[in-house]
């Protein structure tokens, strides 16, 4: 009886001891792993700012003289725009306003002995002072974090001609043209805020009449073909 008595008492402690492991593991707290945080979609929609340098080669044609002046120099100037992208959507489309000053200019000299007068230097400097463009853009994303696009759209460009000689003095005129420019360029960006750009522009004030220093009557045209570099910075 005895013997019986300890083995009873032997299988119901081993049961308690299984009941209080039971127990534990039903009182441990559950484990969770933390999700992974969402990828975020880059997207190009927003206004920007930014600035740019380059270097262009421009064309003066007056008719009624021989060849044309090489306006060449280097630029640099602002832009403002804004971009609109749908989401999941490629494309890219825009607008976008830009001022530039210019260095743009040639020169010819020469020089004539003129009785009682002696020796006369005459120096005719044209130039493109300034110019201001007014485009549309469209844009593809070859990645989500660069575009090759396409832009066209209005050039207001200034035109300056200045005749200086030896004893009389300077003589100037200006006229500032509106035009159109198209051309296209591709642009990265370096994060959500920041991008490059390298952009070509073709400007072209067509054929318009003026009178060069005031006095002669001529028919010009200007042409400008720009490479530029630029950074911007989207909000």
């Amino acid at each position: 009886m005895k013997n019986h008595t300890v083995f009873t008492l032997a299988v119901l402690a081993s049961l308690c001891g299984v009941g209080v492991a039971n127990a534990a593991d039903l009182q441990k707290a559950p484990v969770y792993t933390k999700a992974p945080p969402p990828v975020e979609v880059f997207n190009w929609t927003g206004f920007y700012v930014g600035v740019n340098v380059g270097y262009s080669a421009g064309a003066g044609r007056v008719n009624g003289l021989a060849g044309s002046s090489d306006l060449t120099g280097i630029i640099g100037g602002g832009q403002i725009g804004y971009n609109w992208q749908a989401m999941g959507s490629p494309w890219i489309f825009g607008i976008e306003v830009d001022g530039q000053g210019s260095g743009e200019k040639d020169s010819a000299t020469a020089t004539t002995v003129i009785p009682g007068a002696g020796v006369i230097t005459a120096t005719l400097t044209e130039s493109l002072p300034w110019f201001v463009t007014l485009r549309g853009r469209i844009g593809y994303a070859v990645t989500p974090m660069m575009m090759i696009y396409a832009t066209g759209g209005a050039a207001w460009i200034d035109h300056r001609f200045e005749f200086t000689a030896t004893g009389l003095g300077t003589l100037s005129s200006e006229d500032s043209r509106l035009g159109w420019t198209a051309g296209a360029g591709i642009e990265g960006a370096i994060n959500r805020n920041w991008s490059w750009k390298v952009e070509y522009l073709h400007l072209d004030t067509g054929s318009y009449n003026t009178n060069i220093l005031g006095v002669l009557p001529a028919t010009v045209r200007v042409t400008d073909e720009i490479g530029r570099f630029g950074i911007n910075y989207r909000f």
